[in-house]
């Protein structure tokens, strides 16, 4: 099961950690058509970290990343992945996020949640 948009998909599609602290490997797949930017934004920087911001993913690529939880209370949080098609030329997948940068047909984000177990 996967979490997915017409362009990405998420393996495993939830998240869980316990509430004292851990660690889920999660892979993320291009379905696209087109070489696309990616940029993770957790909802609580406080609580949670993830191995990577941000990168390029051509078609058919798949990355791995690692989500780290530290011990804490446990509320509704989410990871926001944030997506955008990436001209070929692209070397810094944050630029193309910036307010003032073009953005094409093919961007959305979508939302990998958080189950924390007590």
């Amino acid at each position: 099961m996967s979490t997915t948009t017409k362009a990405l998909t998420v393996e495993p599609p939830i998240c869980t950690i316990s509430s004292a602290g851990g660690k889920s490997k999660h892979k993320l797949f291009n379905q696209s058509s087109s070489r696309l930017a990616y940029k993770f934004k957790p909802s609580n920087n406080s609580n949670y970290s993830v191995n990577l911001i941000s990168g390029f993913l051509k078609v058919g690529g798949i990355v791995d990343f690692e989500i780290t939880r530290k011990a804490g209370k446990s509320k509704a949080d989410k990871l926001v992945i944030m997506f955008n098609e990436a001209p070929a030329d692209a070397t810094d997948a944050l630029k193309l996020f910036e307010t003032n940068a073009p953005k094409s047909k093919l961007t959305g984000e979508f939302v990998l949640n958080f189950s924390v177990d007590e």
